[in-house]
């Protein structure tokens, strides 16, 4: 048996224990929360769109795995998003500006329903260039 007659490490030397899914959850959460209260409206959409991107990141990675459970789930989300987004544009204010964002929603719908790589690749992409659009609008204070 082996034996010490050292002290244990204080508690600030000590190896910090892996944070556990719930607590790297939880401080997702409140960081996303600290995000969306800090956010302009402007910075509130291209929040949307970056959750958006993601959520067909993983639609396609599930795709191309052949797991349909898990693309499905992120397509459910990824399709609240959009409908979301969709709800929200005026016609009225936004003249050909809505209605060329109605088209593209309808699109990413389309291709979120259908559920190929290829449809979900493209998507994603699109998402992603409107999404810098609007991080870049964020940026500059909503003056571009």
């Amino acid at each position: 048996m082996l034996t010490t007659d050292a002290a244990p490490a204080p508690a600030a030397t000590r190896p910090l224990a892996p944070l556990g899914r719930a607590a790297r959850a939880a401080y997702g959460q409140v960081a996303l929360e600290t995000r969306v209260a800090a956010a302009s409206p402007h910075g509130l959409v291209a929040l949307l769109y970056d959750r958006l991107a993601r959520l067909t990141r993983d639609a396609l990675d599930a795709a191309k795995a052949g797991d349909s459970a898990r693309r499905l789930a992120a397509t459910e989300r990824a399709l609240a998003i959009v409908e979301g987004l969709d709800a929200t544009l005026d016609a009225d204010r936004g003249g050909s500006v809505a209605a060329a964002l109605s088209d593209v929603y309808a699109l990413i719908r389309a291709r979120l329903l259908a559920g190929t790589a290829a449809g979900l690749a493209e998507a994603e992409a699109s998402i992603r260039d409107i999404g810098a659009a609007w991080a870049a609008i964020a940026s500059a204070g909503g003056r571009a």
